[in-house]
């Protein structure tokens, strides 16, 4: 028979996995960023050297994946924080409901 699995390891593990979801996404998100933008610079330096124009979007982009860090990976764990909560409350509640129905 398999083991039970206790309300707080359970929670533990879920957080590492979306924590090490999130750092993942934030990663490729990153790498694109970095390809992509060097990409823009060559071309940039390449086809139009009198016009510099490649700081435009690198700005843009960086804003974007600023916010994908702070909301992704800095500021996950409150969401899990309340979701747990959440999840702990309709458990807690279930299990009563089962306790007195019997």
């Amino acid at each position: 028979m398999a083991e039970e699995v206790s309300l707080e390891e359970y929670k533990k593990a879920y957080r590492e996995v979306v924590s090490e979801e999130e750092k993942r996404d934030f990663l490729v998100h990153l790498v694109v960023y970095v390809l992509v933008n060097a990409m823009l610079i060559a071309i940039n330096f390449i086809y139009s050297p009198e016009a510099i124009w490649f700081f435009y979007p690198l700005i843009g982009w960086g804003i974007g994946i600023s916010i994908h860090y702070l909301s992704g990976v800095r500021w996950i764990q409150k969401e899990l924080e309340e979701k747990e909560a959440k999840a702990e409350y309709k458990a807690r509640e279930a299990k009563g409901l089962n306790l007195q129905s019997t």
